[in-house]
């Protein structure tokens, strides 16, 4: 009985946990590393840590696998919360892509994309 109890709340806590948590990838890696970087070559630091420990980059992460129950609700979203405190632009720029890539589903880009005439 008690080891069910422990299974249930193990399963719940997997459950209730965004995908970042538990997830080690390039996109994570940014968002750990680059917030708050004060210049570029931090920012390319970082950049080159996160490539030798994710060699697969940005295009190794699974479009919208940081959605979850206590993730970002968007991309977006993401950014304002990780970017805003960032001088480097670079930085910035590389949060972005990060977050889109972990918390904007992957119909984003159809559904808000603005038709060029």
């Amino acid at each position: 009985m008690k080891r069910n109890a422990h299974l249930a709340v193990a399963t719940a806590v997997l459950l209730c946990s965004g995908a970042q948590a538990f997830a080690s990838n390039y996109a994570t890696c940014i968002l750990d590393k680059a917030p708050g970087a004060v210049n570029d070559i931090a920012a390319q630091a970082v950049h080159q840590v996160c490539l030798k420990e994710n060699p697969g980059a940005i295009q190794a992460v699974p479009q919208g696998s940081g959605r979850g129950l206590m993730g970002y609700n968007s991309g977006a979203e993401c950014v304002v919360a990780k970017a805003k405190d960032t001088r480097s632009n670079q930085a910035a720029a590389m949060i972005g892509v990060a977050c889109r890539k972990l918390y904007d589903d992957a119909d984003w880009w159809k559904k808000n994309a603005t038709p060029l005439n």
